[in-house]
């Protein structure tokens, strides 16, 4: 916003959009590429520009830098804002340059023939390391995606490895075989430390295909595999075939979308521990439901996801889930935002048997038995004084910012 405020000075910048005459929304989707596409939509609001509206989009590349993504996308809201402006004093005194070089003119024509076939390939790396004086943390990790998306088809292949290692000491009081302390020569009862190692591995690979029968029907299947002590899986891998439907052309999915989703999935699970079931190896069959909706609007916007599956050969291991996005703007001033998921769950058939220390629990190496799970988020925002938001100062920007106490 900096950077689009400082570029375009022929208009007004108002906090408050209800008072602008012209409202940009701008919504973004990944594309398939791995780049990003913006969509641009100019509602006319008030005064000579009620009741009119155009949309642009603007395609960038992945490997387009922060600084091409911002300059193309300016250039795209100048040219949206041009009609308008046109209409004011403002457009007798401004100029727009409709010239280009041969040379942009070819760079786009070879950009049609695609030398990958629309392949994109993504490699990484990370790593954290947390000291403290009586605690260790390191976490470490690697990602691969290979996807290839067109209008007809989506094909996405995907690998990830984490590996947590925790190490805590605990400062306990020496003791003798009667429990009494041990005292050193000056008569101070003797400390020992106590080290406490714990290893957390996480491995996972996805694989999807999804094909478009209409622009609302497609079909596919997700093919997954993963390692996971912490919910005792030793390795557990699943085939999901599954059908959607979208009440909304996937022309409009930047704007509005509301999936129906079905599928059948088959589960084969090699437990670390015997489950409280029994178990250490198992095959098993569920079906699920699942339903998403998202709208971007002036107002704001709102996704909302609910999710109901069950096994099929004992029906009394079910789940079902709602989660629910939302920012909403009451008036130009005022907004609020929530994040909410809660779950009802009776399908904990993963549990392992048997007792777990206190240091187990704390360090989440082990998953606890439970009926549910909630996680929320909210807040407001508001917003008072000038409506004006035409300028930008910079100065004393880029404060070193600690993870620590400042």
């Amino acid at each position: 916003m900096d950077f689009i405020r400082t570029e375009i000075t022929a208009v007004d910048f108002y906090r408050d959009n209800q008072l602008a005459d012209v409202f940009v929304l701008i919504n973004n989707n990944e594309s398939g590429g791995g780049g990003r596409q913006y969509q641009l939509i100019f509602i006319g609001q008030q005064n000579l520009h009620a009741g009119r509206t155009d949309t642009l989009y603007v395609n960038n590349k992945q490997t387009d830098t922060d600084f091409e993504v911002r300059e193309k996308l300016t250039r795209y809201i100048k040219l949206g804002l041009a009609p308008y402006v046109a209409k004011t004093k403002a457009g007798e005194i401004v100029d727009i340059n409709m010239k280009t070089s041969p040379s942009v003119l070819e760079e786009t024509e070879l950009e049609m023939v695609d030398p990958w076939d629309y392949w994109v390939f993504n490699i990484g790396s990370d790593a954290n390391i947390e000291l403290e004086e009586l605690s260790r943390d390191i976490n470490f990790g690697a990602d691969i995606n290979v996807n290839r998306i067109t209008d007809d088809w989506k094909i996405n292949i995907s690998g990830r490895i984490n590996e947590r290692l925790r190490t805590t000491v605990q400062r306990v009081p020496r003791v003798d075989g009667n429990g009494n302390p041990v005292l050193d020569e000056n008569g101070n009862p003797i400390i020992d430390e106590v080290e406490s190692d714990f290893d957390v591995s996480e491995f996972g690979f996805g694989h999807q295909l999804v094909k478009s029968i209409s622009p609302q029907w497609s079909y596919g299947y997700d093919l997954d595999g993963r390692q996971n002590t912490r919910f005792n899986y030793q390795f557990q891998v699943s085939f999901r075939p599954a059908i959607e439907y979208n009440f909304f052309p996937e022309s409009e999915q930047n704007s509005r979308f509301l999936r129906l989703n079905y599928g059948v999935e088959v589960r084969n699970n090699t437990y670390v521990e015997e489950t409280i079931y029994g178990s250490n190896q198992e095959t098993r069959a569920l079906q699920s439901l699942r339903a998403s909706l998202g709208l971007t609007q002036r107002w704001g916007n709102l996704q909302v996801g609910y999710r109901l599956r069950n096994y099929l050969d004992d029906f009394s291991f079910w789940t079902t889930g709602l989660n629910v996005s939302a920012e909403v703007r009451v008036t130009g001033n005022f907004s609020f935002y929530v994040r909410a998921e809660g779950n009802y769950v009776k399908d904990q058939i993963y549990l392992a048997s048997g007792d777990f220390t206190e240091q187990d629990i704390l360090s989440g190496r082990v998953t606890l038995p439970s009926a549910y799970t909630i996680d929320t988020r909210f807040g407001f925002n508001y917003r008072f004084g000038s409506n004006l938001n035409n300028f930008v100062n910079q100065r004393f920007f880029g404060r070193a910012n600690f993870v620590g106490n400042d």
